[in-house]
């Protein structure tokens, strides 16, 4: 039983990306990407990076997808 509430890729992309986008020094990240699982997990990658920093994105990224990891789990469409 999955005691985390159901999202969409799509709607996770975006509030991922809104997120990450709030980190100093990654305000200029311009695009993620999420993988999913069969079994309802995923996990978020920077894909365009823009002019920041790519550990400092990754870094950021990677604290995103543990917290959202906490509440939500993928949907299939």
């Amino acid at each position: 039983m999955r005691y985390t509430a159901g999202v969409v890729r799509t709607a996770l992309v975006q509030e991922c990306l809104r997120e990450i986008r709030l980190w100093p020094g990654c305000e200029a990240v311009e695009e993620v990407g999420v993988l999913g699982d069969p079994c309802g997990g995923f996990s978020v990658h920077v894909v365009q990076y823009g002019t920041a920093k790519k550990w400092l994105a990754d870094r950021a990224i990677r604290c995103i997808t543990r917290e959202k990891l906490r509440w939500y789990h993928l949907e299939a469409e």
